[in-house]
């Protein structure tokens, strides 16, 4: 894969659908006053609920996510406990205000997700996330 007109349309391609997901989120929570790393800590907290581990999972600083779990804390849409086991460790939890905000940003990703994969099988779907995971392990 050399040809130079070959790979400029895939990271062109890949930097479109970034730039259209952020937006359509940007559109999809602009009520919400969440800046994008906000948003990333709240659709985390459905699989992780640390800081260390949102950063780790997003590929986001770790100062990043703790100024955006501070702001977050001050909207009220989380609360911050400090972890009984390792005291520098802080545990994120939703509030009711903030389960309903992740519950938006769920639908809205599933309804970018529908737009997005529209036309594609899921065998071509499936081929699409392989290769997705090939690409990810080559730069890590």
């Amino acid at each position: 894969m050399s040809d130079i007109k070959n790979l400029n349309f895939i990271f062109s391609s890949f930097r479109k659908i970034s730039r259209r997901y952020t937006d359509f989120l940007a559109e999809g929570l602009r009520d919400y006053d969440l800046t994008p790393n906000e948003i990333v800590v709240l659709s985390s907290l459905e699989s992780v609920s640390t800081a260390t581990d949102i950063a780790h999972d997003s590929e986001v600083s770790k100062a990043l996510v703790s100024r955006s779990v501070a702001s977050l804390k001050d909207k009220g849409l989380i609360k911050v406990t400090i972890s009984e086991v390792d005291k520098r460790e802080q545990k994120i939890v939703l509030t009711e205000d903030g389960r309903h905000v992740a519950d938006v940003i769920e639908a809205l990703n599933e309804d970018f997700a529908k737009a997005t994969f529209a036309t594609l099988q899921d065998n071509e779907k499936r081929v699409l996330m392989a290769i997705l995971k090939i690409m990810l392990a080559n730069i890590s």
